[in-house]
């Protein structure tokens, strides 16, 4: 018995979104565990807790908006079923860049957390630039990805 099955309309569009929102929600995860720590050891020495702090966990965030940006600009192109694999791939790969970049982004806010910890008069600035640089990694493959959908 062979089972055949028809694909109509689009392909795994969604794939990018989904990776992309894994990687925020790690992203975030990490960062957040950080700013925790950085504002028991706050409230351990009867300081102030650092907002910074929650900026470095909501930074992971954007990634996922990149992710519906490339998915919709895939549904757009409205390419031909028979292509249905090779959008899986493509969206996977581009989903996987930009989750790496939300991860990566985390794990630079834990750290900043940590130094704010030690003093947090200083480094804020540098600390934001770095998770910025982190994030163009997102943004390059976001749009690095919409320049390779055919028709885009």
């Amino acid at each position: 018995m062979t089972l055949l099955t028809a694909v109509n309309g689009f392909g795994g569009h969604a794939i990018a979104l989904g990776i992309a929102g894994v990687g925020s929600a790690i992203g975030t995860g990490i960062a957040a565990m950080g700013a925790m720590g950085l504002w028991k050891q706050s409230i351990k020495d009867k300081k102030k807790l650092p907002s910074l702090a929650l900026a470095m966990v909501g930074m992971p965030l954007s990634q996922v908006i990149y992710g519906m940006i490339f998915m919709n600009s895939l549904i757009g192109a409205d390419l031909a079923p028979d292509s249905y694999m090779n959008q899986m791939v493509f969206a996977m790969f581009v989903g996987i860049a930009i989750a790496a970049s939300a991860i990566m982004q985390g794990r630079a806010g834990a750290a900043a957390c940590s130094n704010l910890a030690v003093d947090d008069k200083q480094g804020a600035g540098m600390y934001i630039a770095a998770m910025g640089i982190i994030e163009t990694v997102a943004l390059l493959a976001m749009v690095f990805g919409m320049g390779g959908i055919p028709g885009a």
